[in-house]
């Protein structure tokens, strides 16, 4: 089972992450076959010659990560916010559950949307813990079959007057729910399986003034559209 991580770089705050991140990954029991961070900020200027580092000059939203993992020949993408490492064994981990739900979009914390009008903002919110759990969403790492990558962008692309912003998430794994009517899943973990939160320096998508109305908006409207 042959994986590459993928890391999105926007934040000049948290680049003193990276390094420690690309360490961790290349620790583990298990390795990525390949690293690629992708810099959408010039005055980022990170530089490793272990991974592989893409450049643009223009900002991006994270749904850019699905492209990037689309262009790979691994099995599975692992994605991971720049504010969090892994442990030793945590690429182990989700190798054992993918075994044995190979189609399913994985994750270590997630949400269960709620029923009213603003779902994502009264969900039941899934830590990090010790129970397998079906999510409608996962958040903040995603281990993704590569051959469903793209599925976020068939459910965006479908309603092309929905809000796109701070939804990478929310479009892949509702895209995998709703249109290929496969699981999304929180796996459990332990101290050796776990996650190691980093610095966020103090910004991210979860701060801007619009996330939780778009991501209100979007999964309601998807709910409505396919929950029956």
């Amino acid at each position: 089972m042959s994986i590459t991580s993928i890391i999105l770089s926007h934040y000049q705050e948290r680049e003193n992450n990276l390094k420690r991140i690309i360490d961790d990954l290349l620790a583990g029991t298990i390795k990525p076959e390949e690293i690629i961070v992708f810099i959408d900020n010039p005055a980022i200027t990170f530089e490793d010659s272990r991974v592989t580092i893409i450049r643009s000059s223009k900002n991006f939203l994270p749904m850019i990560r699905f492209i990037l993992g689309s262009m790979v020949t691994t099995d599975y993408c692992f994605f991971i916010d720049d504010d969090l490492s892994v442990k030793s064994e945590t690429l182990e981990n989700f190798v054992r559950y993918a075994k044995s739900i190979p189609d399913a979009i994985l994750g270590l914390e997630g949400s269960i949307l709620g029923t009213t009008q603003t779902p994502y903002s009264n969900d039941t919110p899934l830590k990090r813990g010790s129970k397998l759990q079906e999510v409608d969403i996962v958040i903040r790492t995603y281990w993704v079959p590569q051959h469903n990558v793209l599925v976020g962008f068939d459910m965006q692309n479908l309603y092309p007057n929905l809000p796109r912003k701070s939804l990478d998430d929310v479009y892949l794994c509702l895209g995998n729910k709703y249109l290929n009517d496969s699981l999304n899943y929180v796996i459990p973990v332990d101290e050796e399986s776990d996650l190691v939160e980093l610095p966020d320096g103090g910004v991210g998508q979860s701060l801007t003034e619009d996330h939780y109305k778009n991501r209100n908006e979007v999964c309601r409207k998807l709910m409505d559209i396919y929950a029956k």
